[in-house]
């Protein structure tokens, strides 16, 4: 159910809306192709490709670290860091996987720096994310999307940030454990351990929130 349930929130969050479609990974491989041309000419030395490569992966990168920090943290801080991070980094990048799997193993380490940092100084778990409502929606639909996305969020903080990685990048980006693996420099069996603790974890951290905080207005009030 809690699980299904933190599907739902990230339907509202695609990482690639109709990835599983013919079309769509026809689209990915083309693109993919574009991010290796521009990483090529990055290693030659063209800053201006690294500017291109930037744009091309803004707005991955920065709903990848919403996913993987929360929503009611301001990621440009974080974008900036990652950047300056894979502009050192893409110079090794051999292409021993696609370009975004390494693209999401920087916002990993980036993420996993950031959540240690906030695990240090814990905040109100229930403090209100940026509201973000869609054109036309049911006000009603919006408040219940926006209150299971406070449990959520606040059931993923319970996790230690390595297990919040892998448990975000694969219920919440669709990622298979072998990507996994790659993006955050462990092995699959590793992740799959990972993941299993995570799920449970995250089960248990939803069960007692909605115990403690019965869904219903903003702060849990019929």
């Amino acid at each position: 159910m809690f699980i299904r349930g933190a599907r739902s929130w990230a339907a509202a969050n695609p990482p690639e809306a109709g990835s599983g479609e013919a079309a769509a990974r026809a689209q990915q491989s083309a693109d993919e192709a574009h991010l290796l041309l521009l990483v090529r000419r990055v290693q030659a030395g063209e800053l201006s490709a690294f500017e291109q490569l930037y744009e091309a992966t803004r707005e991955d990168a920065a709903r990848t670290l919403r996913h993987l920090v929360g929503n009611r943290v301001e990621v440009e801080d974080l974008l900036q860091e990652t950047y300056l991070r894979l502009l050192t980094a893409v110079k090794g990048f051999r292409g021993e996987s696609r370009f975004r799997t390494f693209l999401y193993r920087v916002c990993s380490n980036v993420a996993l720096s950031h959540l240690r940092w906030k695990r240090r100084r814990p905040e109100d778990s229930f403090a209100e994310p940026p509201e973000v409502v869609a054109p036309g929606e049911d006000p009603e639909r919006a408040a219940e999307r926006r209150q299971a996305a406070r449990l959520v969020e606040a059931a993923l903080e319970k996790l230690k940030p390595k297990k919040r990685i892998v448990f975000v990048y694969h219920e919440l980006c669709g990622m298979s454990p072998d990507e996994i693996a790659l993006a955050v420099g462990s092995s699959v069996n590793t992740v799959r351990s990972r993941l299993h603790h995570a799920r449970v974890e995250f089960t248990e951290a939803m069960q007692r929130l909605v115990v403690a905080r019965p869904m219903g207005g903003p702060h849990g009030r019929p």
